[in-house]
């Protein structure tokens, strides 16, 4: 499969509730302020939901764009203005229109993403879990993440997203990004238990990218329905995850373990 030169940076995590959407979309944006041309596409095929944090009564036209019905250009929206502007594309929130996609629905995306030829990078925000689908999408990322909180049954499900993706691509792993640390201490024993048994079990060990820590700027940025760059650009998470935008950023790039993303 022949894609354009854009760089593909995939988001997911063992389970819901650790942070993920916030994380793809704060990505996306800073990602656009460095000058980058920018899609986002929610691939949360059953509940996507990164227009709403946006704050949008549209999110684009996922659906037909994979049936082939919406030509590319009409299934996006564009979110923001000037240069931290990005492309945006989903199902419509809380439609459930594509609740039970899996692989083959992957393999449908990814080939009609290889027409995507107005791109710098494209943010997949991954569906939840492990399930076919998810794993694809991941397995053909450039950059792939796995977002885990230190909530014991997240850093499980994180380990299980680890060791499925290192099975689709014969060793290659996510990078771990820990969610809502108090501190870079719980950030570092958290991604431990991860890697601890990802060498014990997998005999390799995926990169700690570093952490994001607890704001309540995050939770108020989601309530008002804006991003954390607009609402709150200087707050401890917004630093954070500006850091690991340039940790990612550029297509010559070497992932680097980073101790924190502070």
């Amino acid at each position: 499969m022949t894609r354009s030169s854009y760089r593909l940076t995939a988001v997911g995590s063992g389970k819901g509730g650790t942070g993920k959407t916030f994380v793809a979309l704060t990505l996306a944006h800073f990602f656009a302020a460095a000058g980058e041309t920018v899609l986002l596409l929610d691939a949360d095929f059953g509940l996507a939901n990164a227009s709403v944090q946006l704050g949008l009564g549209h999110a684009g036209d996922l659906p037909g764009l994979i049936a082939g019905r919406t030509p590319f250009a009409k299934a996006i929206v564009h979110v923001g203005a000037g240069k931290d502007g990005f492309d945006l594309i989903a199902a419509p929130a809380g439609s459930g229109a594509l609740a039970n996609a899996g692989e083959t629905i992957a393999d449908k995306l990814l080939a009609v993403l290889c027409n995507a030829r107005n791109y710098d990078r494209i943010v997949i925000d991954l569906p939840a879990g492990v399930g076919a689908g998810t794993m694809t999408l991941a397995a053909h990322a450039d950059d792939a993440l796995v977002v885990t909180t230190p909530d014991p049954t997240a850093i499980t499900d994180a380990y299980a997203f680890v060791k499925l993706m290192a099975r689709r691509t014969g060793g290659r792993m996510p990078g771990i990004v820990v969610n809502m640390a108090t501190g870079e201490a719980e950030a570092k024993r958290t991604a431990g238990a991860v890697i601890r048994s990802a060498d014990a079990f997998l005999k390799n060990k995926p990169d700690y990218l570093g952490f994001v820590p607890q704001d309540g700027a995050v939770g108020e940025a989601i309530r008002r329905q804006k991003t954390l760059t607009t609402y709150a650009p200087d707050s401890p998470a917004a630093t954070a995850l500006g850091a690991l935008a340039e940790t990612l950023g550029g297509e010559s790039r070497k992932r680097q373990s980073a101790t924190s993303l502070r």
